[in-house]
């Protein structure tokens, strides 16, 4: 017991990680106690390990899923991809981590809820870590008339930088044509942003910018994609 209490304050497991691997231990030690007890009465063990056996496996199959998620938080605190405080984002779920304990993760979404992940998902799906990333690459993509020049686009951008949320100066602003027809030209502006919760503001921002460049009659930039870099 206190091998494990040392582990745990070593590697600054949660109370419940210890507890438990403290009572997994216990009852090993008690069950091998039994089976030399009935070893020393000369009692067969043979029909009790079959049936313990049996009662394993059902165990087992019975608890597949809390077996998966103190495996993933196994991996949690072994490889530590993200630690409380950090920005991170699993499968769908983007939010900053509020808590880790044995069964699942804790995240406060963007939209202030809570997103409880199991720890399981973390065996299966890949964890994109933006406080350790630092830069997000942002796309918006629009259509322009064909006789419209651009080649301001990015020097009007940059200097505009202050007033774009969490805007990451020469970090690499791109404009690259996507598509052509007779009329117009589809475009896809590149830029990078300090911190993913600015994105939204950074993009309604950005698309004004790129709206001084059109015609008084024409409309303005269409819906942009977005994707932080990982």
């Amino acid at each position: 017991k206190s091998f494990i209490l040392q582990v745990g304050k070593d590697y600054r497991l949660p109370p419940a990680t210890v507890r438990l691997a403290v009572t997994i231990v216990t009852y090993g030690v008690l069950i091998i106690a039994f089976v030399c007890v009935l070893a020393v009465f000369n009692i067969q063990l043979y029909p009790l390990i079959l049936s313990l056996g049996v009662l394993s496996a059902v165990v087992v199959l019975g608890s597949q899923l809390l077996i998966s998620n103190l495996l993933g938080g196994a991996v949690v605190y072994v490889e530590k991809p993200f630690v409380i405080g950090d920005l991170i984002k699993v499968g769908d779920s983007t939010g900053i981590v509020k808590g880790i304990n044995i069964r699942s993760t804790t995240l406060k979404g963007l939209n202030g809820l809570d997103i409880t992940i199991p720890n399981s998902t973390f065996l299966t799906t890949s964890i994109t870590n933006y406080t350790r990333t630092k830069h997000y690459l942002i796309e918006v993509s629009f259509t322009m008339p064909r006789t419209i020049n651009l080649s301001g686009l990015i020097d009007a951008v940059k200097a505009r930088a202050s007033s774009i949320p969490g805007f990451v100066a020469d970090r690499g602003e791109r404009l690259y044509k996507k598509g052509i027809d007779k009329d117009d030209i589809q475009y896809e502006l590149h830029f990078w942003v300090s911190d993913p919760r600015e994105s939204e503001a950074a993009r309604s921002r950005v698309i004004d910018i790129i709206g001084q460049f059109y015609p008084g009659d024409t409309k303005g930039p269409g819906d942009a994609a977005k994707h932080p870099s990982r």
